[in-house]
C-alpha cells in the first residue's frame, strides 16, 4: 500500500479509538453514578436496579477495553508499515536523484566534449549563404478521436524560448492547426519553410496523423510524406516529427533534405514539449542543428523527464549537422 493510504488507516484508527475512549468514560460514569445511587439508598428495588445498572456498564466498559486493545495492535502495525514504506520510498527517491544527477553529469560531459571537438576543429559558416530570415512552418493536428494534446503548450513554449533567443528576429514562426493532408501543399506554398515542424499523434506503423472533414483521424504513411519532401524541397532544411513513432519517417525523407528529427517510439506531451521548445531556444541562438538536438535531449534530463533517448537525429548522406546552422546572425 502507498505512504497516503496507511496514513488514512492509522488517522481512522486514532479517530475509532478516540471514539472508545469516549464510550469507557460514559460507561465509567454510570458506573459512579449507580455507587453513589447504592450509598444514598436503603430501598431494595432501587439497590437491585443500580447494581444491575452497575454490572451491565462494567460488562460494557470489558467489552469495550478489548475493543480498544484490538484497535491499539492495529495501530501499531499500521506504523511500523507506514515506517518500513516510508523507509523504501525514501530510498527510492535517494537512488532515483542518484541516477538523475549521473544523468546529468553524462549529458554535461557530452556537451563539453562537443564543445571540445568544435573548439578544435573550427566550423567555417558561409553566413552570407544564409537567408536573412528562416520560416518555421507548425503543423498541428489533434482529431477528436485520439487522446487529447496540450499542442497549444507546445508552441507556446517555442515562442517563449524563441523570444528569449538572441536572433529572436532571424525566425519566423507560423503555425497551421487541425491539419488536414490536402492542406499540406498549400501551407508550404505559402509559408516556404526552411523548418517543418509536425505536432500531434503519430501511429506505431510510423504514419503521421491529421485530420479529417469532420474531425477525425486521417492517416498520413511514410512513403506520402517522403514524396512530399522530394517534391517540396527547395527551401525545406530540416523536418522535426515531434510524435510518436516517427524515427522511420525523419529516416526516408533525409533522402531529399538536410536534417530530420523523429521519435524511435512513442514519446510523453511534457517531454515532447520540453525537447521542442529547447531545440528552438538553441537554433535562435544560433547554434548547430546537432548542438541544438542535444541540447533538447539535455533539457529532458535536467527537467527530470523520462525519454532523453527516444528522438533521434538523421542527416542526408555526406553531411555533417554539427556544421549546419540554420539562422544568420543579424548584422
Amino acid at each position: 500500500m502507498s505512504i497516503k493510504t496507511y496514513q488514512n488507516k492509522i488517522q481512522n484508527l486514532e479517530k475509532e479509538i478516540g471514539n472508545i475512549e469516549k464510550s469507557i468514560g460514559k460507561e465509567q460514569e454510570k458506573i459512579e453514578k449507580a455507587l453513589k445511587a447504592l450509598q444514598r439508598t436503603k430501598s431494595p428495588s432501587i439497590r437491585n436496579t443500580k447494581q444491575r445498572e452497575m454490572i451491565t456498564a462494567q460488562k460494557k466498559v470489558g467489552e469495550l477495553k478489548v475493543r480498544k486493545a484490538t484497535k491499539l495492535k492495529s495501530l501499531n502495525n499500521a506504523l511500523e508499515q507506514l515506517r518500513r514504506t516510508e523507509e523504501r520510498e525514501t530510498k527510492k527517491l535517494q537512488t532515483a536523484e542518484l541516477n538523475h544527477n549521473k544523468k546529468i553529469t553524462d549529458e554535461l560531459k557530452k556537451q563539453q566534449r562537443i564543445s571540445q571537438e568544435i573548439s578544435a576543429h573550427p566550423i567555417t559558416i558561409n553566413f552570407e549563404a544564409l537567408p536573412d530570415k528562416i520560416n518555421v512552418l507548425f503543423l498541428a493536428s489533434n482529431p477528436s478521436d485520439q487522446d487529447s494534446l496540450r499542442l497549444d503548450q507546445e508552441i507556446r513554449l517555442i515562442q517563449e524560448k524563441i523570444r528569449a533567443s538572441d536572433y529572436r528576429d532571424s525566425i519566423n514562426l507560423q503555425s497551421w492547426w487541425a491539419v488536414r493532408s490536402n492542406d499540406l501543399l498549400q501551407a508550404i506554398n505559402e509559408v516556404k519553410p526552411h523548418i517543418i515542424h509536425f505536432s500531434g499523434h503519430g501511429s506505431p506503423d510510423h504514419d503521421i496523423v491529421l485530420e479529417t472533414t469532420e474531425g477525425t483521424t486521417s492517416l498520413l504513411s511514410k512513403e506520402t510524406v517522403s514524396l512530399l519532401m522530394k517534391t517540396m524541397s527547395d527551401s525545406i532544411k530540416l523536418v522535426i516529427f515531434n510524435n510518436c513513432f516517427s524515427s522511420g519517417q525523419a529516416a526516408a525523407v533525409t533522402e531529399h533534405i538536410d536534417c530530420a528529427i523523429g521519435m524511435n517510439e512513442a514519446v510523453y506531451d511534457d517531454a515532447a514539449r520540453e525537447f521542442a521548445a529547447q531545440f528552438y531556444s538553441a537554433i535562435g541562438f544560433g547554434k548547430s542543428i546537432q548542438n541544438a538536438f542535444e541540447q533538447g535531449k539535455l533539457a529532458l534530463t535536467l527537467a527530470g523527464l523520462e525519454g532523453e533517448e527516444i528522438p533521434e537525429l538523421y542527416t542526408r548522406t555526406g553531411l555533417d549537422p554539427s556544421e549546419i546552422i540554420l539562422v544568420k546572425p543579424p548584422l
